[in-house]
Parts: C-alpha cells; sequence; structure tokens
C-alpha cells in the first residue's frame, strides 16, 4: 500500500465553500490534482493507494477526507470536478460527524473526524513515514519498507514546529531534488521510482 496524506491548511470543511476554494488564493486545485495523479493511470487505476485529504479550515475540528481504492474507491471521471464533487458529496453526508469518530460515506470513502496531529500519530506506531523536502535523503538512495507513507501539502509549507517535532520521533526526510514542486508532480516521481524499485 501506498499512502499520501495531502494536508490543505486552508482547506474548508464546509462543502458550499468549496468550489471557492479553486482557482483562488487557497489554491484547493493542488489537491485536486494530487489525488488525480495518486490514483489513475493512463487507461487504468491503482488498487495499492490510499489518500488521506486533510481539511484544517473548521469552525469546530478538523475533518479528514479518507479514500482507499482497494476498498472500492471508484472516481467519475480523470479531471477536477470529479474529484470536487467526491469531496462535497463526503462532507455534505458527514456534517454531524463527532470530533474524533470516523463515517462510511461511500465504498472507498470515509471522513474522520481529527486531522494532521491525531492521524499521523497513529500511523507513526506502524509505518514509516516521510516528508518531502529539498535537502531531504536522495530519494534515488532510498529503499522503501513495504506500506510507505508521505507527507505532502498544499501550496503553504508545513510548520516548522511541526516538522521538528515529528523527527524527533521518527519521520524521515526525503529530496526529489533541488526545486519545490507541486503535490501533484511529486506524487508522480514518488509513484514512479516505487514502481522502479
Amino acid at each position: 500500500m501506498r499512502t499520501f496524506i495531502l494536508r490543505a491548511r486552508k482547506g474548508s470543511t464546509q462543502p458550499d465553500k468549496m468550489r471557492n476554494q479553486v482557482g483562488g488564493k487557497h489554491h484547493f486545485e493542488v489537491v485536486l490534482h494530487s489525488v488525480m495523479n495518486a490514483f489513475f493511470v493512463a487507461s487504468s487505476f491503482r488498487k495499492d493507494v490510499e489518500v488521506y485529504i486533510i481539511l484544517d479550515s473548521s469552525l469546530d475540528f478538523p475533518k479528514t477526507i479518507y479514500l482507499q481504492s482497494a476498498r472500492g474507491l471508484s472516481i467519475a471521471g480523470f479531471h477536477e470536478q470529479a474529484i470536487l464533487s467526491l469531496i462535497e458529496d463526503a462532507l455534505l453526508k458527514s456534517q454531524k460527524i463527532s470530533q474524533g469518530a470516523m463515517m462510511n460515506i461511500a465504498p472507498g470513502v470515509d471522513v474522520l473526524g481529527y486531522g494532521f496531529e491525531k492521524l499521523v500519530a497513529m500511523l507513526m506506531t506502524e509505518r514509516t513515514l516521510y516528508i518531502l523536502e529539498p535537502k531531504g535523503d536522495d530519494i534515488r538512495n532510498v529503499e522503501f519498507p513495504e506500506d510507505p507513507v508521505f507527507i505532502l501539502s498544499d501550496h503553504l509549507a508545513m510548520p516548522k514546529k511541526t516538522l521538528l517535532g515529528l523527527k524527533r520521533r521518527g519521520l524521515k526526510s526525503l529530496s526529489l531534488g533541488k526545486k519545490m514542486l507541486f503535490a501533484s508532480q511529486c506524487i508522480v516521481l514518488l509513484h514512479h521510482e516505487i514502481d522502479l524499485q
């Protein structure tokens, strides 16, 4: 299993605000492109991928959209609109979710009533987690374990204090080169390197 955590620090948990975040200052299209590149290949759909979309901008608590291809996830097209509609539907149907809870919305689609810190703490107990940074270990010198987890952010960088705390707990730093790339581009390169391995 390949796992991608996409942290949208300005991503809204309110379904009626999602469309206004695409193409504007919140740049939610970065997340939509990332989801497409995580799951789709030419004329096919990857069956070994899961994506967590963490939406930090909330009136109460962060929420996470959890997508899993191995559990029957279906996306109605290789385009932004299909991903956006899926996320809007998940948020609409989970408006009454309580903090800390999990709600199944459709095959391969869950909503989690918590955000980044709790999710990462849970995954770190049994998986190897990587953060992408230009100064990290060169990806071509890394032999990946089974079921790696990759943390990516939208157009806003991860807070430095958060990164330092996670590195003290075992988070590994990985580099795809010296240039900063979009999260969606990073996912394509990560898939390519792991496919080669």
